[in-house]
């Protein structure tokens, strides 16, 4: 049966959980004339000379952009292919005439699985570990096996820092390059750190940056070790979300490391996600070493950095929202960044437009990516356009297009495991199964919708959303068991852990 934009968004609406959409949609930031490209600064530049510019900003003496789209109507999807392959694809491929709708722009950028590279540009880490208190013993022995195991994984020619923090942050080693680093000396300044005080974290993850400022041409990242609550410094959600928006601006990511079950959640899955980093939760300190070594290969096999894309909007397209991804605006155009990319990598991002009502073919979306291509060290860029038909004959708005309701599928997952989280820390049980129950219903509806082929690949990501919600939901049902009462099972041990484990099952849904 067929459906409007309007009920659609109904069903999306009850997936999704004010809390979760507060803690999640990162803000508009201010854009520059036009968005920086990969291999420059970040002040203003001209449109890449190999992109060619939307049909719809030809002079006027070519005609206007109604009168070029009836001549030259453009596709609803698209493909580049290349060392990162660029898809672009609309909700609709036709939209009743009458009035305005609704639909999406899908952006996905991807790096084929077998995608091999000789060369690379240089990593430049910095690890920033906490000293607070909590982190006497065990977990600061196994936060210095992982540090010493990750910088036994990179080359001669990266460079690596140590932050550490507590009350403050103190600069353990400066930048030096992996080739000339002394290890007697490192293995003895870690083996004489020593757990104690406040937590500063923002103090420590500043400090990691003026480190990473200090070489340029190279992969940034910032690897956030803690076990506790900010208390010092930055304290809320949103100004860590702030502050990784602000290391994304400086071509760097985080990825946080939550250690033991006392750890904020929402503060590190915040500064990861606004950064374009990765958020891991470790139950046992003695899993620390896999997950530095984990980021270690994903830096060492990066292969493309520096990966954005702009999406300009044509004449008649309003942006209402750009869903779970960094972005810059600036009138019509949006700039997306999408960070560094590993071989099998796939990204993506949606936007959700209004179209105003028209007749013919109607352009929609010019999009063009850039990026460092680190195989061969040459800045890359693709592009392509995208249009649909508004149609006086059609009086109903058809489905959406399989892939844009899986990649909205993702969104209700993400929502959900956030929302439910939300509602379960307060002691609501009921609210949070209600959360991950409608999120099921609405991802089976989009499922069966799609007519995909069973163990085809959009059938396996519904799937995988189904199952993530699922693992919530048992997750919560565990801590229930546990506790005496159902409000104190948030505050359990494993209550704790369901509501980690949530926010590191987000990760693949942004």
């Amino acid at each position: 049966m067929k459906v409007s934009v309007v009920a659609l968004f109904s069903v999306l609406g009850m997936g999704a959980s004010s809390a979760a959409v507060a803690w999640m949609t990162p803000p508009d930031e201010p854009a520059p004339t036009s968005p920086a490209r990969p291999g420059s600064s970040d002040g203003p530049t001209t449109p890449p000379a190999d992109v060619a510019a939307p049909a719809w900003t030809s002079t006027p003496d070519e005609g206007s952009p109604a009168q070029l789209a009836a001549a030259e109507p453009l596709p609803a999807s698209f493909s580049v292919p290349g060392p990162l392959r660029l898809d672009g694809r609309l909700g609709h491929a036709q939209l009743p005439a009458d009035r305005a709708h609704e639909t999406f722009v899908l952006v996905e950028v991807g790096a084929p699985e077998d995608l091999a590279i000789e060369s690379r540009a240089p990593a430049n880490v910095a690890i920033v570990i906490d000293t607070s208190g909590s982190m006497k013993g065990k977990r600061l022995d196994n936060a210095k096996a992982a540090a010493r195991g990750m910088i036994a994984r990179l080359r001669p020619d990266d460079t690596i820092s140590v932050v550490t923090y507590s009350g403050d942050a103190e600069l353990l080693l400066a930048p030096t390059s992996v080739g000339a680093l002394d290890r007697f000396i490192l293995d003895r300044t870690l083996g004489d750190l020593r757990g104690g005080g406040h937590t500063c974290m923002s103090c420590g993850v500043d400090l990691a940056r003026e480190q990473l400022r200090r070489r340029s041409g190279a992969v940034n990242r910032i690897l956030l070790l803690s076990d506790g609550v900010a208390n010092r410094g930055m304290t809320t959600t949103a100004q860590f979300r702030s502050l990784g928006d602000a290391i994304r601006s400086e071509r760097a990511a985080v990825a946080s490391v939550g250690v033991d079950l006392d750890y904020d959640e929402r503060v590190l899955f915040a500064l990861s996600q606004a950064s374009n980093g990765h958020h891991y939760f470790v139950e046992d300190p003695t899993g620390l070493p896999e997950v530095f070594d984990r980021e270690a290969r994903n830096l060492t096999g990066t292969v493309a950095d520096r990966v954005d894309v702009d999406v300009e909007l044509a004449e008649g397209v309003e942006l209402l929202e750009v869903i779970a991804r960094g972005h810059r605006r600036e009138g019509d155009r949006v700039a997306l960044s999408f960070g560094s990319f590993n071989a099998g990598d796939d990204k993506s991002a949606l936007l959700r437009v209004l179209v105003q009502p028209g007749h013919g073919d109607r352009p929609v979306a010019a999009v063009s990516l850039a990026y460092r291509d680190l195989a061969d060290g040459r800045d890359q860029r693709a592009g392509g356009e995208l249009g649909l038909r508004l149609d006086p004959a059609l009086d109903v708005v058809a489905e959406l297009d399989p892939q844009v309701d899986e990649r909205l599928g993702r969104k209700d997952t993400l929502d959900a495991l956030l929302g439910a989280n939300e509602a379960f820390a307060r002691g609501d049980l009921g609210a949070a199964r209600l959360e991950l129950s409608r999120a099921q219903s609405t991802i089976d509806t989009r499922r069966r919708r799609s007519v995909a082929t069973p163990g085809s690949a959009i059938d396996n990501e519904f799937e995988q959303q189904l199952q993530a919600l699922n693992k919530a939901q048992e997750s919560f049902d565990e801590a229930e068991k546990e506790s005496p009462r159902p409000a104190s099972a948030p505050r359990s041990s494993k209550g704790k852990k369901a509501i980690r484990s949530n926010a590191q099952a987000a990760n693949p849904f942004l």
